[in-house]
C-alpha cells in the first residue's frame, strides 16, 4: 500500500496547455454545449473509434471536450480524467457529483504494464463516537425501504472528510504530465462565466430548496441563478466557487485539507453540531493500493480492493457466471434462462460482503466457507451456483448519483474512473462552504460507521474495471454509476469479455435492473423479482422467461431511466490499436476520439 500525502503539487516541467473553453473554437463550444443541453432528448448509439486518444463518460459532452483538448496538448490519460471530472462538477453545479465527494480510479499505466488502484474515499471523524446517533439524512427519491429522515437538527453529523481534491492531486501526481493548474481551467472558466441551466439541472432546485434554504450560504448559492429559484435557461455564475478552484490550483490540495478551505468546512460543519476537526482535515490521505482481481473468460479482471465492497459483488458474480457456463449460452436478451441466473446472481451478491440470512443458512448447513476471504475464490461461487434452485424455490401454483470516466490517451495509459457525491442531490444538509454544497453522505451510513473503527475509510462499492487478455495487454476498461450499477456491470463483463461483443452492442441492449428496489422492508434476496423494462422483450421470450419460474415486474421507461446502471465503456484492440466506445445519449454516455 502506498499513502499520497496532501502535499504542494510538484513543479514539473510541462508544455504550454491553456484549454480553458476561451481558447475553444467559438462554434464547437457552441455544440457540445447544445448538447449537453438537449442529451435527454437524444435517443440512439453511436460507435466512436481512434487510434490515438478515446474518452468515454457520463452526463456531459461538454466535459468529454475538454479531456480531448487535455489529451491533444500532449497529456495523459491521468490529466484528461481529471480534468473531465473537475469540469463535471462545474457543469452540473455540485448538484450530483461534487468537489466535496469521493473519487476511485483503476489506472494502466504502460511504462509499467501495471494496473494500481486510487481510493480516495469519505474518512469518517475521529470524534465521532456514536455514530448510531447520526441523524437520518433525507434521500428523497432513494427510496430506502423503511427509511425516514429525522427532524432538521445536527446537520453537520452527516458530514464526512471529503476525498475527492486529494485524489485528482495524487492520480496526476503520479501519472500526470500536463501542468496541475491547466486541468482546472474548463472548471474555473465556467464556474465564472457561468452554466446555461438545463431543464434537468433546474428541476433539482425545486426538489431541494428546503434543504438549500435552510442556511444563509444555501440561499446564497441558490441565487447564483439570479433568481430565488432557478429556471432552465438561467446562467448560473459561481463566483465563490472560482475562487476556490482558482486557490486549489496554484496551492494544490493542502488548500482543502489545511489550509483555508478546510478551516472553514471545519468551522460550519461544527456549527451544525458536526464532529470535524482539523485533525480529520490534515491526516486525510488518498491511497494507491492493489486492485482485486480474478481470471474470467481466459483474460484478467482488475477492480478496486482493500476497504472497497466492489471486490465481494464482481469477483464472485464473474465466478458464479462460469460456474454455470452463461458466457456459452447465447446473450440474455435472446435467452431467458440466462436473464434469469443474471439478475440472481445480481441479487445474491448486491450486498457482499454481507450474504442475504436464506443463503447463509443453506451454506453454513452445507459446511461451506461464507468468510470474506472464501467469498472471493472459486469454490465459493461453485457453492451458490449449484444451490440456486435451493435459494430461489418455483412459486406455489404458478438512489447515489455519481459520474464516470474512461480515457484511454495514444499511449495506451487507461483511466477508469469514478466520482461520487455518494447521496442525493447537493445532500441535505444545506451547508456551502466558499462555494461548494456539503453533501450527507454519513446520513444514511450508520450501519456501516458503526462497524468501523472512528477516523477510518468508509468503503464503498464503486465498480471501475480493467481488463488484460492472456498476453496482459488491456483489451477493455469501463466504469459506472447508477442504482443497478451491480447487474449493469455484470452485464458488460458477461457480453464483452464472456461473448466477445461490442460496446455499442452492450450499451444498446436492454438494462438489467436491479430488483432491490422492488422489495418491502424485510424481504429477502429470494423473494425479489426480474424488473423487466417495458417494450424490452418480446412476448415469446416473456412466456419464456415465465416458465422458468422467477417473478417479474414491468417497469415505465421513467422507472428505467431512474433506477438503470449506466455504463462508460472502451475496448481496445491490441493487435491494431483501435480503442472503440460508444456513445448513448439517451442513457446519457458520450465519447469522443482524436
Amino acid at each position: 500500500m502506498e499513502v499520497a500525502a496532501v502535499s504542494s503539487v510538484p513543479r514539473q516541467p510541462a508544455p504550454d496547455a491553456d484549454f480553458s473553453p476561451g481558447t475553444w473554437p467559438a462554434s464547437e463550444r457552441a455544440h457540445v454545449e447544445q448538447l449537453e443541453a438537449t442529451s435527454m432528448k437524444s435517443p440512439g448509439t453511436r460507435t466512436i473509434s481512434g487510434k490515438s486518444g478515446v474518452i468515454a463518460a457520463t452526463v456531459s459532452p461538454v466535459s468529454v471536450f475538454a479531456g480531448l483538448e487535455a489529451l491533444k496538448r500532449g497529456g495523459t490519460a491521468a490529466d484528461a480524467a481529471a480534468t473531465i471530472a473537475l469540469t463535471q462538477v462545474t457543469r452540473q453545479v455540485g448538484s450530483v457529483v461534487s468537489y466535496a465527494g469521493i473519487l476511485t480510479a483503476i489506472y494502466y499505466d504502460t511504462k509499467t504494464d501495471k494496473v494500481s488502484w486510487l481510493d480516495a474515499g469519505y474518512n469518517s471523524y475521529l470524534n465521532e463516537s456514536n455514530p448510531a446517533t447520526i441523524p437520518r439524512s433525507d434521500l428523497g427519491a432513494a427510496n430506502i425501504p423503511g427509511h425516514k429522515p429525522t427532524a432538521d437538527v445536527a446537520k453537520g453529523r452527516e458530514t464526512l472528510v471529503p476525498g475527492f481534491m486529494a485524489g485528482i492531486e495524487s492520480l496526476h501526481k503520479r501519472y500526470g504530465r500536463l501542468r496541475f493548474a491547466d486541468l482546472f481551467s474548463p472548471a474555473i472558466w465556467y464556474a465564472e462565466n457561468g452554466v446555461v441551466l438545463n431543464k434537468s439541472i433546474a428541476s433539482y432546485f425545486s426538489i431541494r430548496r428546503g434543504a438549500l434554504s435552510r442556511t444563509p450560504e444555501g440561499r446564497a448559492f441558490v441565487r447564483q441563478g439570479g433568481d430565488e429559484l432557478p429556471k432552465p435557461g438561467d446562467r448560473f455564475i459561481q463566483t465563490e466557487l472560482g475562487k476556490t478552484l482558482r486557490a486549489v490550483a496554484q496551492d494544490g490540495a493542502r488548500y482543502i485539507y489545511a489550509g483555508p478551505w478546510a478551516e472553514h468546512f471545519v468551522a460550519a460543519v461544527q456549527r451544525d453540531d458536526g464532529k470535524a476537526t482539523m485533525d480529520d482535515m490534515r491526516r486525510y490521505r488518498a491511497v494507491w493500493n492493489e486492485p482485486a482481481s480474478t481470471s474470467f473468460a481466459g483474460q484478467t479482471v482488475f477492480v478496486p480492493g482493500d476497504v472497497s465492497w466492489a471486490p465481494y459483488q464482481i469477483v464472485p458474480a464473474l465466478h458464479m457466471i462460469e460456474a454455470l457456463k452463461l458466457e456459452q449460452h447465447r446473450p440474455y436478451w435472446e435467452d431467458p434462462q440466462v436473464l434469469r441466473d443474471v439478475s440472481r446472481i445480481a441479487d445474491i451478491v448486491a450486498n457482499g460482503p454481507m450474504i442475504d440470512g436464506r443463503l447463509a443458512t443453506i451454506l453454513d448447513g452445507s459446511g461451506v466457507d461464507v468468510s470474506r476471504e472464501a467469498q472471493l475464490k472459486p469454490a465459493y461461487a461453485q457453492a451458490v451456483a449449484s444451490r440456486l434452485e435451493e435459494v430461489y424455490p418455483a412459486p406455489a401454483d404458478s438512489p447515489r448519483h455519481s459520474n464516470s470516466i474512461v480515457v484511454v490517451d495514444k499511449e495506451g495509459n487507461i483511466a477508469a474512473m469514478t466520482h461520487t457525491i455518494y447521496t442525493s442531490i447537493w445532500g441535505g444538509t444545506g451547508i456551502v462552504v466558499d462555494g461548494i454544497p456539503i453533501p450527507d453522505s454519513a446520513g444514511f451510513q450508520q450501519s456501516r460507521l458503526v462497524a468501523m473503527n472512528p477516523g477510518d475509510r468508509v468503503p464503498n462499492e464503486i465498480v471501475d474495471s480493467i481488463v488484460l487478455n492472456g498476453d496482459k495487454k488491456p483489451v477493455f476498461a469501463m466504469g459506472g454509476i447508477g442504482s443497478s450499477i451491480i447487474p449493469e456491470s455484470i452485464k458488460f463483463f458477461l457480453g464483452i469479455v464472456g461473448h466477445g461483443l461490442d460496446v455499442a452492442t452492450m450499451e444498446g441492449a436492454p438494462p438489467i435492473l436491479s430488483g432491490s428496489q422492488h422489495v418491502q422492508a424485510g424481504q429477502l434476496t429470494f423473494e425479489r423479482p426480474v424488473v423487466i423494462p417495458e417494450c424490452s422483450y418480446s412476448e415469446e421470450f416473456l412466456a419464456g422467461l415465465k416458465k422458468l419460474g422467477p417473478k417479474t415486474i414491468t417497469v415505465s421507461t421513467e422507472d428505467v431511466a431512474a433506477r438503470r446502471g449506466t455504463i462508460a465503456a472502451v475496448t481496445i484492440d491490441p493487435r491494431t490499436g483501435l480503442k472503440t466506445t460508444a456513445e448513448t445519449a439517451g442513457a446519457l454516455i458520450f465519447g469522443g476520439a482524436y
